[in-house]
């Protein structure tokens, strides 16, 4: 499938989204939401964000419930900041390393060093310190929406993966929600997710971050914002609503 296919649907499939939220908010009396209009999203997480107002008011929990297909359905969560609030462990772990080296531009460009630097890092993240991270609570109900309506559930991050080659993610997050997720952890290694949405033909995207939103929409999938939590460790600034996307109120903690 074509990527210029991938966007016609997804224009296709977000714009019904869209209108049913719209519908409902009019009729829930919600007279102060924006118009709904075309998305203007820039497609590609790689080239300048091309910003709009929001689309429409933020939507409450139960608004997204009654708005999602009625038919089971593929969907995707970011982990960090969307899953779980991971702000403890990269806290207490990332005062040890050069940001350029444990995020680096270019990977190939990094000595010898550098790249065992690197990797120790986030096997170090992956391993231990991801113990210090809380479950969010939107991220609780989402999951337990999800999985009682039938849905397929598909984590993925773009953490790099332990160098153990021992996955301690996925049964971790298994514990902190007192679930069974169908599917590991997917891990792109600090690679652009598009290609890793569209493989797995997931639906709906959740995410806090720009680059979740982008890389949904790229893919052909309805990106939803949860929103991050204050004093999050992430240093890039994240513009709710502004992406053509659908922002979910209270969805911070």
């Amino acid at each position: 499938m074509g990527a210029g296919h991938c966007i016609a649907t997804s224009d296709m499939k977000y714009a019904r989204f869209l209108a049913a939220l719209s519908l409902s908010l009019w009729i829930t009396g919600c007279q102060n939401t924006a118009q709904v209009g075309p998305l203007t999203t820039q497609r590609s997480p790689t080239t300048k964000l091309a910003l709009s107002t929001p689309k429409a008011g933020e939507i409450i929990f139960e608004q997204l419930e009654a708005l999602l297909p009625r038919r089971p359905i593929v969907v995707g969560f970011d982990v960090d900041d969307t899953l779980i609030s991971s702000t403890p462990a990269f806290n207490a772990l990332e005062p040890w390393y050069d940001p350029d080296v444990i995020r680096p531009a270019d990977y190939s460009k990094l000595t010898a060093e550098q790249k065992g630097n690197y990797h120790e890092f986030w096997t170090k993240l992956d391993d231990v310190y991801d113990d210090r991270s809380t479950p969010k609570l939107i991220a609780k109900r989402l999951l337990d929406l999800h999985l009682a309506r039938g849905d397929d559930i598909w984590l993925i991050s773009t953490r790099q993966s332990s160098m153990t080659g021992i996955d301690k993610c996925t049964p971790r997050y298994q514990r902190m929600f007192n679930i069974k997720f169908p599917h590991g952890v997917v891990f792109t290694q600090l690679k652009d997710k598009t290609p890793f949405i569209a493989e797995r033909k997931i639906e709906y995207y959740y995410g806090d971050s720009d680059s979740d939103i982008t890389a949904a929409l790229a893919a052909g999938a309805v990106p939803i914002r949860v929103k991050r939590a204050a004093g999050s460790y992430a240093k890039d600034i994240p513009h709710n609503g502004r992406l053509g996307e659908i922002v979910l109120k209270d969805s911070e903690q």
